[in-house]
């Protein structure tokens, strides 16, 4: 399962300092479907999992099964939860289920921590090679990364030595899968060991959310980003909920009260609701914030815009362009896309996504988005707070990035009894500055344990991590928990992707690949000079 409930601002913050059917589909453009039923029972199972209860999440899969909701996914996890709890005769059976409809990740299956006892099991390595089947067979049905020319790394102008190195860093950090693509042609995909799947994106959704703001701006659905909330749900027209504008929402200055993990979101039924009805607690634009519960209230803001689900809409004005069709959306329990995580698409189809906002908005010559949207998410910051926040996308400096444990964080987590020996490891980096590349290694390491993260994070709320940058930006990416990124850099006609599975293959820390960009850009820079 995924650590869907954590989505801590700091891996947004440290990477911007810098399923499947087997049978062909119709012509029409789609997407396979799940069901609200079960998005919720797989949340529910994922937490009495977190938990220690792997017996009760097994429980609430089978149970939304034998309801109806028989989707891969489904199956998946509980092959997993059933593992857990010891019953491998019950997981080989989910595996089995889960094949039949569709699964289509052999390294997932070679690699998860969580299959680890079946893979002794006779008849394991016929289930992973029914895997890889299914992968090449739903590539071919769906068309996965139609429409792109390739070249050699040669003819595209990199380094080969160190797109070597990119490539040996990117399989230790557990990567699933990895696609550059410079002067609109693809240059490479690796998928270590596996096959292109569907992969969940994290919050790197949230790029994807900001994009159909801006697709129904043009459509004149939307007057603009300083459109406020209130012209959507008329309930927030008094007090500072009146204040709060589209633009708030999206560069994450909404002053909405949100937690710094996203359980108590998954709790809650209708995740528009949810935030609509929460307070707004600091005044709209005097801080930023990362707000998990702003971008979930998007998503119903695109519904009363467009008179369309998030996802149908994106689908037919997004995807549908690009040729992709082989994507999921997860759902609440009310049928509300999520907005701050949720999408599972191919590393290959998210590329061209980011290869149509690097061509200003065009893809075979038409036109999907206007360049002045784009240019607002993504050309500047678009709030005084913090370099690196755009309207849902991050910024990518190349010069002087770097990030500062402030005092500030010490003394809140301390008075909110963060535990003091780790508190006194971490005095040592206060207030000094921290190359972005190394930053969350040192932090972590200063820590002596990962599983303090996210403990730390909660009770140094609402105070942040400081960001220094040097220099214009380079370019911007979406970015979610696990190291999941899409970067886009003009300066250099480069789009990269590179995407995780939560299999557990390797630590949370290892799991980010923090000097990604770093290393991408090592492609196209030229070499230090020897000294």
């Amino acid at each position: 399962m995924s650590r869907r409930a954590l989505f801590l601002p700091l891996c947004a913050l440290l990477a911007c300092a810098h399923s499947q059917p087997v049978s062909p589909p119709s012509a029409a453009a789609a997407s396979t479907v799940s069901s609200p039923e079960a998005s919720a029972a797989m949340t529910r199972a994922w937490m009495a999992q977190h938990a220690g209860d792997a017996a009760k999440g097994h429980a609430e899969l089978r149970q939304v099964w034998d309801a109806g909701h028989q989707f891969e996914e489904v199956a998946r996890a509980a092959a997993g939860m059933a593992a857990a709890s010891g019953d491998t005769a019950m997981a080989m059976t989910w595996l089995e289920r889960a094949l039949d409809k569709g699964l289509a990740d052999p390294s997932g299956l070679l690699h998860a921590k969580t299959l680890a006892s079946l893979r002794t099991l006779p008849g394991y390595d016929a289930l992973v090679e029914r895997a890889r089947k299914n992968a090449l067979e739903a590539r071919r049905a769906w068309g996965v990364g139609a429409g792109l020319e390739r070249s050699s790394p040669k003819e595209a102008g990199l380094s080969e030595p160190a797109l070597a190195e990119l490539l040996k860093a990117a399989e230790k950090s557990g990567s699933a899968g990895l696609v550059l693509l410079r002067h609109g042609k693809l240059v490479g995909e690796w998928y270590f060991g596996g096959e292109t799947h569907r992969i969940e994106a994290m919050s790197a959704t949230k790029g994807m959310v900001a994009l159909a703001i801006g697709l129904l701006i043009d459509e004149g659905k939307i007057p603009s980003v300083d459109t406020p909330v209130s012209a959507f749900f008329p309930e927030w027209k008094d007090g500072l909920k009146g204040k709060v504008t589209l633009k708030h929402l999206l560069n994450h200055t909404s002053g909405l009260a949100s937690n710094r993990t996203a359980f108590d979101i998954y709790e809650s039924k209708d995740f528009v609701r949810y935030a609509l009805d929460s307070e707004v607690v600091d005044e709209p634009g005097s801080k930023h914030a990362y707000n998990n519960k702003a971008t979930n209230l998007v998503a119903g803001i695109v519904e009363r815009a467009s008179g369309e689900k998030m996802d149908v809409y994106l689908a037919r004005k997004l995807f549908t362009p690009l040729g992709i069709r082989d994507f999921r959306w997860d759902k609440d329990p009310s049928g509300n896309p999520v907005g701050m995580a949720g999408l599972q698409l191919h590393p290959v189809d998210f590329a061209k996504v980011g290869q149509m906002l690097l061509q200003g908005g065009t893809w075979k010559g038409q036109r999907v988005l206007s360049a002045s949207y784009i240019q607002a998410l993504g050309g500047a910051p678009a709030q005084p707070h913090t370099p690196t926040g755009g309207l849902l996308w991050w910024l990518l400096y190349e010069q002087g990035m770097s990030v500062t444990l402030g005092t500030d964080m010490l003394e809140q987590a301390r008075r909110n009894g963060f535990p003091e020996a780790p508190l006194a490891r971490l005095r040592d980096l206060a207030d000094r500055p921290i190359p972005q590349g190394v930053f969350l290694a040192t932090f972590v390491e200063k820590l002596g344990d990962a599983s303090l993260l996210t403990d730390f994070m909660e009770k140094s709320a609402p105070y942040n991590f400081k960001q220094n940058v040097e220099g214009p930006p380079s370019g911007f990416a979406a970015i979610g928990q696990g190291g999941q990124r899409v970067l886009v850099l003009p300066k250099y006609d480069l789009v990269a992707v590179r995407m995780s599975d939560s299999d557990e293959r390797v630590p949370d820390e290892a799991l980010e690949f923090s000097e990604f960009t770093g290393k991408v850009l090592d492609l196209v820079r030229p070499a230090p000079a020897a000294r």
